[in-house]
């Protein structure tokens, strides 16, 4: 009796679940991947300290809608990785830092993959060096070269920060179909 009980109250558990279950929202299909969606970080990455494959969050700047339908609402936190972190070093070495957006967690929980709009902003970055000038090294005096050598290689070049704030654009896809909107953003 407790048996037949318990399979009817799953049996019925299941009947009921697909209608309490979220179902993915047409609109997110009629989505044109070339979307330009505004993100900007929540996080700050140094290059002084980030390592390839840390992760840092970002979150959507305004709401994305396909007609009266919010797809990506405002505030969507998103998460990328670090691709590339090399500190600033001697002889004036600039530190450079390439971060990757990776995806958006929606309101169901799902991941949507984003991909970063290098039409905007890239949030690849190259410090400065910090040495001399450049066009003290094209002046012929003699004897500055080997200073400026000498002060390249004791001075460190400068890191970059990606300051939390710092907007940038991404795709709402992570589709190969994406590489139109990169290349010729009319489409």
């Amino acid at each position: 009796m407790v048996r037949r009980s318990i399979l009817l109250v799953v049996a019925a558990a299941l009947a009921l679940a697909p209608a309490c279950m979220p179902r993915p929202v047409r609109a997110m299909r009629a989505l044109d991947p070339c979307t330009v969606v505004a993100a900007e970080m929540m996080d700050n990455v140094d290059s002084s300290d980030a390592r390839p494959g840390d992760f840092f969050r970002f979150q959507t700047v305004n709401a994305v809608t396909v007609g009266t339908h919010i797809v990506i609402p405002q505030r969507t936190e998103g998460y990328g990785i670090v691709a590339i972190a090399v500190p600033a070093g001697r002889g004036s070495r600039p530190g450079t830092l390439v971060l990757e957006p990776r995806y958006l967690v929606m309101p169901d929980g799902s991941h949507l993959g984003v991909v970063l709009d290098h039409n905007t902003d890239s949030l690849q970055k190259s410090g400065a060096t910090g040495g001399v000038p450049g066009y003290l090294g094209a002046i012929p005096v003699p004897g500055v070269g080997a200073a400026i050598g000498l002060f390249d290689y004791f001075h460190d070049g400068k890191n970059i920060e990606v300051r939390r704030g710092t907007m940038f654009a991404i795709f709402p896809s992570d589709s190969p179909a994406v590489e139109r909107c990169q290349t010729n953003p009319s489409f």
